[in-house]
């Protein structure tokens, strides 16, 4: 994490800080349960074509060895579901009732007005729109799930509303541009997409670390990403549980889940380890980018469906329902996963 634990960004975050509590999620598909410690026949299902070891009906899971988390939707609750760049495009995802104004938007205005004078929340929104739409299109070129780093478009957009001002080799103003271009970056995500914890969040990876299960975290993600933990949890992934090693944040790959190269990172780096891929429990919102991008790479897989907001079921993507994948284990609190990892 380049920004230092307690820095300004992570103030930022602290002093913007929105209550959001989970909503009610949609029902789920016809034969599938939640688990619960109290009736561990709650599954899914199994994973693709019913391979695999976790067949639907088993007593109770394996013990696992490691978990890795998705972040937004799943240890986090979102006002849209998604992270900074799937937040913008996703806007059907919203309910109703938020989207009676555009998510921030006397937000957004103030922090136009602090930026870049003159312009407007809307302006922001339009810039980055655009700007995100053309270097997608441009990435999609040479891989199927491209990720940007966001502070660059914000920091094309202060050079262009500046005139060009950081540009000439002036190393210190540069240094503040990056800066600036990080601050903007971070209070532009505020606005559209203010995050909370998600309940009990803190509880289970504390439960986990204590039980000895290696923790760590694979999920779409900024650069404000981990600055998150260190606001809302006290300290950095690496300090309240997480290992170093096994964190795997698209924006620092280039790519977006669900591809294929962070899973396959994430399984090289527990083989390493010694822990094999169906040791290891990935628990994420979204049936594509978390379940079966898991289950492909040999991991076993569990479906975080504790909000309504971020819950990607994606029931209309699969062509025949039986090509569709199942998830391993299916939870709606996070209370519930230090036993469902314990095997009980």
């Amino acid at each position: 994490m380049d920004e230092p634990s307690g820095g300004p960004l992570t103030a930022i975050i602290r002093e913007n800080a929105t209550v959001i509590e989970p909503v009610k999620p949609p029902p789920l598909p016809p034969g599938w349960t939640v688990w619960k410690a109290a009736d561990p026949r709650g599954q899914g299902g199994h994973p693709r074509r019913g391979e695999g070891p976790f067949a639907a009906g088993a007593a109770s899971p394996p013990a696992f060895r490691a978990v890795l988390f998705d972040v937004y939707g799943t240890l986090f609750c979102s006002r849209a579901g998604d992270p900074g760049t799937e937040a913008e495009i996703s806007r059907d995802a919203l309910l109703p009732s938020d989207a009676l104004l555009p998510p921030g938007t006397w937000a957004l205005d103030e922090t136009a007005a602090s930026f870049a004078p003159g312009r407007t929340g809307k302006d922001l929104r339009a810039y980055f729109h655009k700007s995100l739409d053309k270097l997608l299109g441009t990435l999609r070129l040479t891989t199927e799930y491209p990720e940007v780093r966001v502070e660059e478009i914000w920091a094309r957009f202060l050079e262009e509303t500046s005139g060009g001002a950081a540009r000439g080799g002036d190393t210190a103003r540069a240094g503040g541009a990056a800066r600036g271009a990080r601050e903007l970056a971070l209070r532009y995500e505020l606005a559209v997409n203010p995050v909370f914890p998600m309940p009990g969040a803190m509880d289970a990876i504390t439960r986990l670390a204590e039980s000895g299960l290696v923790l760590g975290i694979i999920s779409n993600a900024q650069f404000f990403t981990p600055l998150l933990f260190d606001a809302f949890f006290g300290g950095p992934p690496e300090k309240i549980g997480f290992n170093p090693g096994l964190l795997f944040y698209s924006f620092e790959f280039g790519e977006a889940k669900p591809s294929p190269r962070l899973f396959a990172a994430a399984a090289g780096r527990l083989a390493a380890m010694g822990i094999a891929a169906e040791q290891c429990l990935c628990l994420g919102n979204d049936m594509r980018n978390d379940i079966a991008a898991a289950l492909d790479a040999g991991f076993a897989a569990a479906l975080f469906a504790g909000d309504g907001r971020s819950l990607r079921l994606r029931e209309g993507e699969c062509e025949e329902a039986s090509a569709c994948p199942r998830p391993s284990y299916i939870i709606d609190s996070l209370a519930d996963l230090p036993l469902l990892c314990a095997g009980r």
